[in-house]
């Protein structure tokens, strides 16, 4: 046990032999500020004295002289008045009295020399940037021959007191590039040097710099100066930093402004408020800084919040830096301690933006508008196509069952038996030539088979069989007598003289009891194009009265994530399901649907919520503002309402 009390005695006695010096802002004001500013600040400064204000602070009240004596906190009246048990002595008057361990922080930091670092004065309108501009009389120089205007003598002045002589006077070459290059960025064109060198007239410099002030390129170059200020991208910053696409119109007003010498004070007011001036695109600048979108940060409400504040306080710090050159951000968290900018005046500042957000609207100008006018007459425009066009799209496969895709070998196909004399294949669709796109669908051998044992391929030419087409593309290696002739391969072949169509009829010298059809485009494997996806199978004793023994409708276009069209003979209906069951390319991930549309035969859509549908869902992903059921028929498209 004394072992233990031991140790425990060293913990705590070696923290005190070892301590750091007691810091001013961090231990000593937090304690001015709880129990003296009410009395002793710029508020309020009873008996004279003010502990807000170092060189108040040191100087003292009007009644004992220096309240603080650095080195000696016993000496110091602010020390006394802070340990007196008299209630009529003892500071604070009100409220309570410093902790034993205030007194003890205030006690060492006097005794350490009362360190008050220079700068973090709470209240600093004695620093000259606080002060109202005046007018000041140029400086005395000894060289009086060499200054051209009042700047020169600033200048001068400087160079004289560090005991420095001015650069001689730059060559007209040197001059004209330098001044190029400082107010466009770009070097003198060859015509520009000659014709100045060439002009000896006394006003010759002045035009120069006249014709640079009033080029497109001075703009440009010095926007760029003010658009880093502002911290101005094209991006939205932080690791994800995805684009800001719509980001130009400010940059391209801070060109105008420079061009067009908008005096300063309006260019603030556009930039803040240009909403209210007819200066739109100056607003820009309040969402210049960087910014984390909804779908980047965490969907719990602390996450959301701390996003909302973050965006409102690049803004804030936006205004203060570039407007104010004050570094307002630490005021977000307590009372600024080098400026004079409180937490208060920090959310009142917010409080002006608070309703920005980072987020596209129109752009109004009389351009603008009239695009957009335009625009709307084209969208109206264009659902009136939309609607006609919906007539030509193939109607839906309601009901079909999915099968094997067509196989260029060969494919079976199997049906009860039946009694027939015709048999008709009718080609729909055929896919695609690496190049060449729809081309003329191919057959190398079609084969009936009959309902026997063993059966019997009764399609070809010598058993009797004849065969007729919708049309030929007729070559060597390609004719109709070939597609019953008993030879596989694409060299004995039939070609259709249709891109993705055709037809053939087989006639048999007599009715025969058939149960199966074999056909392929190529028994040999070499070639997998003009092959039919899409066909009709018939059968039976005239050409009139076939049966329809296998069809297989054309393969839909693949799904695409901007829209996809389902047309269908119209039907009366209550409710539509739309039942998902699986993502492009099985990737597992929840799908997401924008829009949902039905339209009656007129055209209109009647699955809006706005008309009266209501939507259900076996589950949702929801994503507050972003990704929520109500989006899914709002008439708004895109993933953001989705």
């Amino acid at each position: 046990m004394k072992i233990l009390v031991l140790f425990i005695s060293i913990v705590l006695v070696l923290p005190m032999a070892d301590a750091a010096p007691v810091d001013f802002a961090r231990e000593v004001r937090p304690i001015f500020q709880q129990h003296c500013y009410t009395c002793h600040s710029a508020t309020e400064k009873k008996s004279g004295l003010r502990l807000d204000v170092k060189a108040s602070a040191l100087k003292g009240g009007r009644h004992h002289g220096p309240d603080i004596i650095p080195g000696d906190a016993k000496q110091s009246p602010l020390f006394h008045f802070i340990t007196e048990n008299n209630p009529k002595e003892r500071m604070p008057r009100e409220g309570a009295a410093l902790s034993t361990g205030e007194i003890e922080t205030i006690s060492r930091w006097i005794d350490e020399g009362a360190k008050w670092p220079d700068g973090i004065d709470e209240v600093k309108q004695d620093h000259w940037s606080f002060k109202p501009l005046k007018i000041s009389e140029p400086p005395e120089v000894r060289n009086a021959g060499w200054p051209r205007n009042v700047i020169d003598r600033y200048i001068l002045a400087q160079l004289e007191h560090a005991k420095l002589k001015p650069a001689p006077p730059a060559d007209r070459t040197t001059w004209l590039r330098r001044v190029s290059l400082d107010l466009t960025g770009l070097p003198p064109t060859p015509e520009q040097m000659a014709e100045f060198l060439k002009d000896t007239s006394p006003d010759a410099f002045e035009w120069v710099v006249d014709d640079l002030l009033a080029s497109p390129r001075y703009g440009e170059r010095w926007a760029q100066h003010w658009l880093d200020v502002v911290r101005f991208a094209d991006t939205h910053g932080f690791e994800v930093n995805t684009e800001r696409p719509n980001a130009w119109p400010y940059r391209d007003y801070v060109i105008r402004a420079f061009n067009q010498d908008t005096p300063y004070d309006q260019f603030i007011r556009e930039q803040i408020a240009g909403d209210a001036t007819g200066a739109d695109a100056a607003t820009g600048f309040l969402v210049t800084a960087s910014v984390l979108l909804p779908g980047q940060i965490g969907q719990d409400e602390p996450s959301k919040r701390l996003a909302r504040q973050d965006a409102l306080d690049e803004i804030v710090v936006n205004i203060g830096q570039s407007f104010l050159g004050l570094s307002v951000g630490c005021a977000r968290c307590h009372d600024h301690r080098f400026d004079p900018i409180s937490q208060k005046d920090y959310y009142a500042m917010q409080a002006f933006v608070a309703g920005v957000e980072y987020k596209d609207r129109p752009w109004r100008r009389p351009e603008a508008e009239a695009r957009r006018k335009q625009a709307d007459r084209l969208k109206a425009r264009s659902t009136d196509i939309d609607i006609q066009l919906a007539r030509f799209v193939p109607q839906a496969h309601v009901g079909s069952t999915s099968r094997a895709p067509s196989n260029a070998k060969m494919n079976t196909e199997s049906f009860a038996a039946l009694g027939a004399k015709f048999v008709r294949f009718t080609i729909h669709d055929a896919n695609l030539h690496p190049s060449l796109g729809l081309i003329e669908p191919c057959l190398d051998e079609f084969e009936i088979f009959t309902d026997e044992n063993p059966p019997r391929n009764v399609a070809l030419a010598s058993f009797g069989t004849r065969v007729t087409a919708s049309g030929s593309r007729a070559s060597k290696n390609h004719q109709l007598k070939f597609v019953n002739d008993g030879q596989y391969g694409n060299s004995r072949s039939w070609i259709s003289n249709q891109p993705g169509q055709g037809w053939v009829l087989f006639e048999l010298p007599e009715k025969m009891r058939i149960n199966r059809i074999v056909w392929g485009r190529d028994r040999t494997e070499k070639y997998q194009d003009r092959l039919a996806t899409a066909y009709t199978l018939e059968a039976g004793l005239s050409p009139e009265t076939m049966s329809i023994l296998t069809f297989v409708p054309p393969l839909r276009p693949s799904v695409q994530p901007d829209e996809n069209t389902d047309r269908f003979a119209p039907v009366k209906a209550r409710q539509i399901r739309f039942t998902i069951l699986s993502t492009m390319a099985n990737n597992r991930r929840e799908p997401c649907i924008d829009e949902l549309e039905v339209f009656n035969t007129a055209g209109n859509n009647i699955a809006l919520a706005s008309a009266g549908a209501v939507s259900q869902t076996s589950g949702s992903m929801t994503e507050a503002n972003r990704h929520e059921l109500r989006f899914l028929n709002d008439g708004n498209y895109g993933n953001s309402r989705s």
